[in-house]
């Protein structure tokens, strides 16, 4: 029992004995085993009441008798202590049974049990799981649902919301009882000013509710989405005002939104324009407020915000919601706005993951860039944005847009490339850095121009050999991404950087863009990437044996680079071919595993390469071990052109090691083996170490 409780809180009665226990418990009040020791008096005057109640159901007096008792224990579960002895009493049992009685809904007797059965509840499981045995939940359901008593409402939803507060169980059974429906009912009110504190409960409870899958499921059934967002829009006109309701209805649709049917009620419910003008418009005073208020306030709305942010991305998920979101003129063109503010990067961030939502299929990609025109409105928030949320969700969409082979021109001449490649350098977003990877490789896959654009940081022109250098003194996308390769410790980025490597490679030795440009452009490009910081990262993707598809990349950019001149006739290629120096490679399985490394020796490029000739455990395509020879053939033809006749030492050392190497034993006994099995020649192989070995003798 509270200790500021006085006799006046409780209700008189003629009863003198009743009168006095009230005023001995209320004396001591400071003293909760005072109130345990009058605690079966109590019982017995509720046992009492019911006896008479059930022979008579109007009996007043008898009702009295029941309020206050229920008053009295309410009161006294005020104090901590005494909790307990009132949920280990039948008092729980007879207040469902007595209010079975109440037929005529009498509100003071209902606001007293249901404070009861609230306080006993505070910070209390075990009475939470006593009131679900005895079926008050039940009772507090049927009050709700049909009493019109604003009193006995709000006291209805406190009890639910002590009732329920992280109890599983007692949450089940009030799903199961359709409360929701009820609870929705309370948001509906059209005076908000009068039942404010009786909705902000409801929409807690609910909230609270809906972290189960049945009470989202409920929310949804009784058409609950709109209801809150109605209720949004009505107190979003004074959020400062509503802070609590507001705040508590948006924790609903948080608790909802990632449910798919929920995401599609937004939509066919037309809830998306409401809750975007809410995000766009709604706002806060910082008048006469305190440092200290302004800092909370700014807080507290913020993740609100931050919230209705998480449902609108939410909502644009839904492979339902793609199509008619995707059409939606409307909203559509406002996220194209909302994408050129730079004072509101939250609205910048929702706008992007929103557009990355509905940008899942090649014909949206397309309309994206050719009909609503959103990448100079991207590249805006890569430029401009400060927060690093928004840079991430945009590049996002561009890192969608560039897989779509149309979009690729328009974004290069767009300056996707020099907007993005920048951020690279960001080591403590290491999303961000794989979303530019992503773009670099996706925009320079069969694009000269591109190409050209990553290599050499400038625009296509005719003649690029006529400048003073493509690398020059100029920081460009290509210098950018090899740094970021050689200094990051994660697998997936280093793989996908150097696979953008692999592409630059293939484009500009046999890309059909490059045609159009004349032979010494080209050269320029060819030489800036046959350099040690290009190969280095290829060939190490290439001794690592965990994903062979990887492998066969790094084989094929190899290949194509062995045989090409440099700028300082050094050729990167066969000092990793000869090298038994190993650069240490992150391993695939550190980031989601914490199983012991493989404390195996790893292996040389040659090693790796031959292994996968011998394919020993069967699994390497013929189309690789093919690729691996023909590699090969090319690297002893380059050392020998470096030989020139055994003039040139460094040169002659490349042909000596590969002849040393045991190249010839490993290809000898690899066709020996092809040759003995009859049921597959592999003729593509067999041929492809034949001209290694002719290299060899």
């Amino acid at each position: 029992m509270s200790s500021n409780t006085n006799a006046s809180d409780i209700t008189p009665q003629d009863d003198a004995g009743f009168a006095s226990l009230v005023q001995d418990v209320t004396l001591s009040a400071s003293n909760p085993s005072a109130v345990e020791a009058h605690i079966p008096a109590v019982v017995e005057r509720l046992e009492a009441a019911l006896a008479k109640l059930g022979q008579d159901g109007s009996d007043q007096d008898s009702w009295d008798q029941a309020t206050n008792a229920f008053q009295f224990l309410a009161d006294s579960a005020r104090e901590e202590k005494a909790r307990t002895p009132i949920g280990e009493s039948r008092a729980v049992a007879l207040l469902v049974q007595i209010e079975a009685l109440n037929k005529q809904q009498l509100p003071h007797v209902d606001i007293q049990a249901l404070r009861v059965l609230a306080n006993i509840c505070v910070d209390h499981e075990a009475n939470r799981n006593k009131v679900l045995e005895a079926g008050a939940f039940e009772t507090i359901n049927n009050i709700l649902r049909s009493s019109t008593h604003p009193d006995a409402i709000k006291t209805a939803c406190g009890a639910l919301l002590n009732t329920t507060m992280a109890c599983e169980a007692a949450q089940t059974k009030v799903t199961e009882l359709n409360t929701i429906e009820s609870l929705l009912k309370v948001l509906k009110s059209d005076d908000i000013d009068e039942n404010e504190v009786s909705m902000t409960i409801a929409a807690r409870v609910t909230a609270n509710l809906c972290e189960n899958d049945g009470g989202s499921q409920s929310v949804i059934k009784f058409s609950g989405i709109n209801t809150v967002v109605q209720l949004l829009v009505r107190t979003s006109k004074d959020v400062e005002g509503y802070m609590d309701l507001f705040d508590a209805a948006t924790d609903i649709l948080r608790a909802v939104a990632s449910k798919e049917a929920a995401q599609v009620a937004i939509q066919k419910e037309g809830l998306f324009i409401p809750l975007m003008e809410i995000l766009e418009h709604t706002g806060i005073s910082d008048e006469g407020k305190t440092e200290e208020e302004k800092k909370e306030d700014d807080k507290k709305f913020g993740e609100t915000k931050a919230a209705l942010v998480e449902v609108v991305v939410s909502a644009t998920l839904a492979d339902e919601n793609m199509m008619p979101v995707f059409n939606n003129k409307e909203v559509m063109e406002r996220f194209l706005t909302w994408l050129k503010l730079s004072d509101r990067e939250d609205l910048q961030t929702c706008a992007a993951l929103c557009l990355g939502n509905v940008a899942r299929s090649d014909n949206h990609c397309v309309k994206l860039v050719h009909e609503y025109h959103a990448v100079e409105p991207l590249i805006h928030v890569v430029r401009k944005a400060t927060d690093l949320k928004a840079s991430h969700a945009a590049t996002g969409v561009l890192r969608n847009l560039a897989l779509a082979e149309r979009n690729r021109e328009i974004m290069g001449n767009a300056g996707v490339i020099q907007a993005c490649f920048p951020l690279l350098k960001k080591d403590n977003a290491l999303p961000l850095q794989a979303n530019v990877v992503g773009i670099l490789k996706r925009l320079c896959t069969n694009d000269g121009h591109n190409t050209i654009r990553v290599i050499s940081g400038r625009e296509p022109f005719e003649t690029l050999s006529s400048t003073d250098n493509t690398e020059g003194d100029i920081e460009t996308p290509l210098s950018t991404l090899v740094d970021v390769i050689g200094r990051s410790d994660d697998f997936a980025l280093k793989s996908e950087g150097t696979r953008t490597l692999c592409n630059l490679v293939k484009v500009t030795w046999g890309s059909e863009g490059m045609r159009g440009f004349d032979t010494g452009s080209i050269t320029a490009l060819q030489q800036t990437l046959n350099k040690a910081d290009v190969v280095l990262p290829i060939a190490a993707m290439t001794r690592n044996p965990k994903y062979v598809v990887l492998q066969n990349e790094g084989i094929i950019a190899l290949t194509l680079l062995v045989t090409s001149p440099t700028q300082d006739n050094k050729n990167a290629v066969l000092d990793s071919l000869v090298s038994v120096e190993l650069t240490p490679q992150p391993d695939p399985e550190t980031t989601i595993s914490e199983e012991p490394l493989d404390q195996t020796k790893p292996l040389t490029l040659l090693e790796s390469l031959l292994s996968l000739i011998k394919n020993q455990d069967g699994k390497i395509p013929d189309e690789v071990r093919t690729n691996v020879c023909i590699f090969l053939r090319n690297a002893l033809d380059a050392a020998t052109r470096a030989s020139g006749g055994d003039s040139n030492e460094e040169g002659s050392a490349y042909l000596t090691f590969l002849k040393s190497s045991g190249i010839k034993d490993s290809l000898t006994e690899v066709q020996a083996q092809i040759d003995a099995d009859e049921t597959k020649k592999r003729p593509l192989v067999r041929a492809a170490i034949q001209e290694v070995l002719a290299r060899l003798t």
